[in-house]
């Protein structure tokens, strides 16, 4: 019988001659390599997430800032609508079309002022998916970590019983050696 280490999980094997220590070692290093293969492609997945979602919140500030400035116009706008209606009253002509127009301003505004609230509430929402990704990311990783180590600790010791079939004949041969037996007396020799 011969004991061999093995760890099935790894596909790791050695016989007698390589020590607990080695065999260890040998293990961790399977593992390891195995490990880093495995957190290079999960990291990678959600590195092309987290980029997704990056660029989404620069696009979308652009268009906070855009919206924002679109915003203090309309708002310019509006007050001028407003201020040239208070001057019309005292002026010699009067329109019906500058209350329409001065609530369109009005509508405009408000409506420029949903777009940068919109955009907020985007930036928000990127953010926090930014920053769920990234725990998540974090988590995996450590899941990971611990799963392949948990693969390098599982040793075992198989026993292992050589079969007749598995037994292959190298050499066979038959020697003689002669020898002859003297008596000397009472006592016997054996002299080649």
């Amino acid at each position: 019988r011969v004991t061999v280490r093995a760890n099935e999980s790894l596909k790791v094997y050695a016989g007698p001659e390589v020590s607990q220590a080695e065999f260890r070692t040998l293990c961790a290093d399977t593992a390891r390599q195995q490990r880093d293969a495995e957190a290079a492609k999960v990291a990678d997945g959600f590195d092309r997430k987290l980029l997704r979602l990056q660029q989404q919140l620069e696009r979308e500030e652009r268009e906070l800032r855009e919206d924002e400035s679109d915003l203090s116009q309309r708002k310019m706008e509006e007050w001028g609508t407003h201020a040239e209606n208070v001057l019309g009253l005292f002026g010699k002509r009067r329109s019906t079309r500058k209350l329409s127009t001065s609530l369109s301003k009005r509508r405009q505004t408000e409506q420029a002022k949903a777009n940068v609230e919109e955009s907020l509430d985007a930036i928000s929402s990127f953010k926090k998916g930014i920053a769920d990704l990234e725990k998540e990311k974090a988590l995996t990783l450590e899941a990971v970590n611990d799963k392949w180590s948990d693969l390098a600790n599982a040793i075992t010791e198989l026993s292992v019983t050589p079969l007749k079939k598995d037994v292959l004949v190298e050499l066979f041969g038959v020697a003689w050696m002669p020898f002859h037996l003297v008596e000397a007396g009472s006592e016997t020799f054996e002299l080649p």
